[in-house]
């Protein structure tokens, strides 16, 4: 396999109703010397579930992005893109045995030497696109002519690079917005090298979450992305090959060993200087940060466990900002109303930058050692990891691994996993409690999102707001957090004490100070440490606090949940209590009808009652209801009319009865 062209093999994968998923074709052959149909090398044998996803049957199209080991460079990988479709077997023109299904699944992947995943996708699919369109798949002449293409427009490959080709289709800004200040929490999970699981179906959204993300660090994909599937396993596993012996890792149980003795930090890594009263101990403003998130905590130096913002949030107010690194324990030892004329301090109501934050992320990569080698030495990134690889996570071998999945198997399987991130949902759910006080952020850093997000809310092309501008903040930001984890002291506790220590015990810091001479970083002398965004706190800061309360605890959704019921529940009685006075309101303000002098009350009752009618009457048309009706109103008012001069007879004759008994009285007296 030649590893200097930037497309290695354009493969299709398809589903046999009795063999399951296999690769059909592929151009090179994947094994020398075959004719590259229906082989597989042993080391690539799962090949066929990575590029046909588990549960794809359940949507016409998808995409895939995944990770496997080069079978020829021990410490290379070979990223792989897949383009899914499923199309009905009447669309088939030439249709062979093995179709015996309703429909056809079949992929059409690229196979790459460098991670330029989004920019052969938006070509792959293309080609995809026309392969099933022609409607013969034994007809591979498309599929080879497009490989040369492919490889005719990417090289030579210096003219690859982060600005041009790596970062398209990440839908960045999208992912901002969605996620809000929950991406800062899966940057900074990134840089502690956990176990995380991306679950979600289709596929596309988990990939492009987890290269957005990795796209954040500096240079990472461009000059960190080389090992990301390589690994070194104790249990013979055909899929992964191994690294050389001299380049092993320690253990597992070694790593988690070294991990578990920072959980609870001693002592700050802190350059050269003595531990100080203060400084690398865990505070009693610390302590109150753990009691406001979890009461069941000690309580320690009469800490109040009540307390709404913890120490993190009230780091702010200590006056810890120094104006040097060289200065910085004298600081410390100052009273704390004193503030240094280079302090950090910010009106958190209007978000304005730091005026040094550009000089942040203008210092070039290669400076300050970048990229942090987080995926390197049995650190794992998979995009997709399809179900047979389930054994692989519980190699001692694996250190760690950020993967995305869409079987529901995975999310079984709890104990692998420190935190579990649900795409459709976006929830994440950290399975343990000390990853939950690591990853809580602080006043400054909510600060620093919720500026971020503002931007790019109303985003300008190559300035605020842009996917550009966006990588920028967050590049100003590592820069920020590798300046204050070397001068140490209290300035740590603006980006979370709990997270500095946890950083600084994993792989890719110890790597860093070691390629870096422990920190010696020319470029950084000229820098302030601390937070960027720093500062007193103010209304907008609680109201960061309570919104991200809200969204990350259990209690704050599940308030959320009942907010929204009851809103919806209180809603409909709204409505129908509308709706019944506005008729009642109508019965009071209609006038009543102008009614006969001659009609007596009951008559009226009678005039207007209405007689229940059966179903053969009821299907006569209007204008024969309308005659009825007509006709009966005529026969009530002939009635009146005739019960009227009866009426008039009776009196008369009474009083015709009154003359003779009169006259008969008159003459007998």
């Amino acid at each position: 396999m030649d590893l200097k062209k930037p497309v290695l093999n354009i493969v299709v994968v398809g589903f046999h109703h009795k063999k399951g998923c296999q690769v059909e074709f592929s151009y090179p052959p994947l094994v020398p010397g075959t004719e590259g149909k229906n082989e597989c090398p042993s080391g690539w044998k799962y090949l066929p579930t990575l590029a046909l996803p588990d549960g794809s049957h359940n949507f016409n199209s998808d995409t895939v992005c995944f990770n496997l080991p080069s079978l020829t460079e021990p410490q290379q990988s070979v990223y792989g893109i897949s383009c899914y479709r499923q199309i009905a077997i009447e669309d088939v023109k030439n249709r062979t045995a093995d179709l015996t299904r309703s429909t056809v699944q079949k992929s059409v992947c690229a196979l790459l030497s460098v991670p330029i995943y989004g920019y052969v996708e938006v070509k792959l699919s293309l080609i995809a696109r026309a392969y099933f369109e022609q409607g013969d798949f034994a007809t591979t002449e498309l599929l080879e002519k497009a490989y040369e293409q492919l490889n005719a427009c990417l090289e030579p490959q210096d003219t690859i690079g982060p600005s041009r080709l790596l970062f398209v289709g990440m839908p960045l800004r999208d992912l901002l917005l969605k996620w809000k200040h929950k991406m800062l929490i899966l940057f900074k999970l990134q840089l502690l090298q956990k176990r995380v699981l991306y679950f979600g179906s289709p596929v596309q959204p988990t990939c492009s979450l987890i290269l957005s993300l990795v796209s954040l660090h500096p240079e990472l994909i461009a000059k960190g992305f080389q090992q990301v599937a390589c690994v070194k396993t104790t249990v013979e596993q055909p899929p992964f090959t191994a690294l050389p012996t001299g380049q092993l890792s320690p253990t597992h149980q070694e790593y988690n060993a070294q991990e578990a003795s920072c959980s609870v930090p001693k002592e700050t890594v802190s350059g050269n200087h003595q531990e100080q009263p203060g400084v690398g101990h865990p505070t009693s403003t610390q302590t109150k940060s753990e009691l406001a998130d979890y009461p069941t905590t000690a309580v320690m130096g009469g800490s109040d466990p009540e307390n709404l913002f913890n120490s993190e949030d009230r780091s702010s107010l200590s006056g810890s900002s120094s104006s040097s690194f060289a200065e910085g324990d004298q600081e410390e030892s100052r009273p704390k109303k004193r503030r240094s004329s280079a302090e950090l301090v910010r009106d958190a109501s209007m978000y304005t930058i730091a005026p040094n934050f550009e000089s942040l992320y203008a210092i070039e990569p290669g400076s300050w050692g970048a990229p942090l080698r987080i995926f390197d030495d049995g650190h794992l990134c998979l995009p997709y990891l399809s179900l047979p690889y389930l054994d692989l996570l519980t190699d001692p071998a694996v250190h760690s691994y950020t993967i995305g999945t869409s079987n529901v198997l995975f999310q079984h399987k709890r104990q692998l996993a420190n935190v579990l991130v649900d795409v459709e949902g976006g929830i994440i759910e950290m399975l343990d409690l000390e990853t939950k006080r690591q990853l809580h952020l602080t006043t400054e850093d909510l600060r620093f999102i919720d500026y971020v997000v503002r931007n790019a809310q109303t985003p300008r092309e190559d300035a605020e707001g842009s996917e550009c501008w966006i990588r920028n903040q967050l590049y100003g930001y590592t820069v920020a957090l590798l300046k204050t984890s070397l001068e140490g002291g209290t300035r740590q506790d603006n980006f979370n004490a709990h997270f500095m220590t946890a950083f600084k015990a994993t792989h890719c810091y110890k790597d860093w100070l070691n390629r870096t001479g422990e920190g010696n970083i020319p470029a950084f002398d000229e820098l302030l440490g601390g937070h960027p965004f720093a500062g007193s706190l103010s209304v907008a800061d609680m109201k960061l606090k309570i919104a991200q309360t809200m969204q990350n605890s259990d209690g704050g959704r599940k308030l959320n949940q009942a907010v929204t019921s009851t809103s919806r529940v209180v809603g409909t009685a709204i409505t129908t209590a509308k709706g019944a006075f506005s008729s009642w309101w109508n019965t009071l303000t209609t006038p009543v009808p102008a009614q006969s002098p001659s009609i007596s009350p009951q008559q009226e009752v009678t005039e207007w009652k209405v007689e229940p009618q059966s179903p053969e009457v009821g299907q006569h048309d209007e204008a024969t209801g309308a005659a009825s009706i007509e006709h009966g109103v005529r026969q009530q008012q002939d009635a009146v009319v005739t019960n009227a001069v009866i009426e008039i007879g009776k009196e008369a004759e009474l009083l015709n009865r009154i003359q003779l008994v009169t006259m008969e009285d008159a003459q007998l007296s």
